[in-house]
């Protein structure tokens, strides 16, 4: 453990005495350790891949400016383009700070009776015109539900599932969004008939910064999903995906 190799573990005999039962939580929490070291490993390494690509292009822009102070309007372009570069920095950034502070439970203080089908009909008013745009098929259908929560963190929550489901599902594609109420549960499923994704592959869409190869041609750093989890786990709920037969189901 001292050289930082958190793969050895405390032999158990099975007896299930003092000792035994110490070594069985000692290496549960071994475990843990690992797979958060592993997880911080990964991250790091898609976070100097993802940021790699933007920085490269806004040093190489500054160098294509350096020889163009007597162009005015190509400077300007540049000066545009870097500007862009930067603001998505920013975001993937300030994403990354939301997650950590939803995390650690610093929103509580925003917790509100909301209406939940005027949170989702402000939703759908914000996506219908994309969808249109695209001719897609968007259908709503909700509950008149009270529930506490953070208006504000659940929309987003919500906004970034049908972001991902407008921009995956192609030209004639359908959108439905609906929330039911069973057992004072509530649950709101968002399905399309887009692209869809290997059952293989839901569990590691929830890790941060990570895209399929074939979603890599799209804008997006791979934070959307996280950051929908992050937030329903501090509703106290549940995030799953499951296949729509065509696209891709996420029920919450």
């Amino acid at each position: 453990m001292t050289t930082g190799n958190l793969s050895e573990r405390i032999p158990q005999d099975g007896s299930k005495k003092d000792f035994d039962e110490l070594a069985y939580n000692l290496n549960d929490m071994l475990d843990h350790i690992q797979k958060l070291m592993s997880d911080v490993r990964r991250v790091s390494d898609n976070i100097a891949h993802d940021l790699r690509t933007p920085l490269t292009r806004m040093r190489n822009t500054l160098e294509e400016l350096s020889g163009k102070n007597e162009d005015p309007v190509l400077v300007a372009e540049g000066i545009e383009a870097i500007k862009l570069e930067a603001d998505n920095l920013l975001n993937i950034f300030g994403a990354m700070l939301r997650i950590t502070n939803i995390e650690s439970g610093k929103r509580h203080s925003k917790f509100s009776n909301t209406d939940i089908n005027e949170l989702l009909t402000d939703l759908y008013e914000l996506y219908e015109p994309l969808s249109v745009d695209k001719d897609q098929l968007f259908s709503i259908n909700s509950v008149k539900q009270s529930v506490v929560c953070d208006a504000d963190l659940l929309f987003q929550a919500l906004a970034n599932v049908v972001d991902n489901a407008v921009k995956y599902t192609p030209t004639g594609g359908e959108i439905d969004l609906s929330a039911t109420v069973d057992k004072n549960q509530l649950k709101i499923e968002i399905a399309d008939s887009g692209i869809g994704v290997p059952s293989a592959e839901f569990d590691n869409l929830f890790r941060r910064f990570y895209r399929m190869d074939q979603s890599r041609q799209l804008a997006g750093n791979g934070l959307g999903l996280s950051l929908v989890k992050a937030i329903i786990k501090l509703h106290k709920g549940s995030v799953t995906l499951s296949d729509n037969k065509p696209g891709l189901k996420v029920t919450i």
